[in-house]
């Protein structure tokens, strides 16, 4: 077992210290300077979300919890404290942070599903 091991890290190539064949595109970006006060008890956090049809997630405002969401599935309709209102299908990402009031609601019939990555404040 030890000569196999051996052998399989013998022939193992080089790790690259490059980037070859990737593409990057940044698709939001948030200045944290401006949204936290510090990192004490924060934690960066990626979570999935499902809002499932006639579902919604109750008024907040992301002050001091900025978050980027990515949608995969359905229709998000998001309604602002000033009476407007956004829809986001799959494949749309925005940014959500600072003093702004909203609440999020699924009117379609299928589940809406999003990722999002925030850095939150550990309760």
């Amino acid at each position: 077992m030890g000569l196999l091991a051996a052998g399989f890290v013998l022939g193992q190539h080089t790790a690259p210290t490059d980037y070859h064949l990737v593409s990057e595109e940044v698709l939001a970006t948030i200045d944290l300077v401006k949204e936290i006060d510090s990192v004490q008890n924060r934690e960066l956090r990626l979570s999935r979300a499902v809002v499932s049809p006639g579902g919604h997630i109750g008024l907040h405002s992301h002050q001091g919890d900025p978050t980027i969401v990515y949608l995969l599935s359905g229709v998000r309709t998001n309604h602002h404290d000033d009476g407007t209102t956004e829809e986001f299908g799959p494949g749309q990402v925005f940014a959500e942070f600072g003093p702004r009031v909203h609440w999020v609601e699924n009117r379609g019939s299928t589940p809406v599903t999003f990722i999002v990555a925030n850095i939150h404040r550990r309760e």
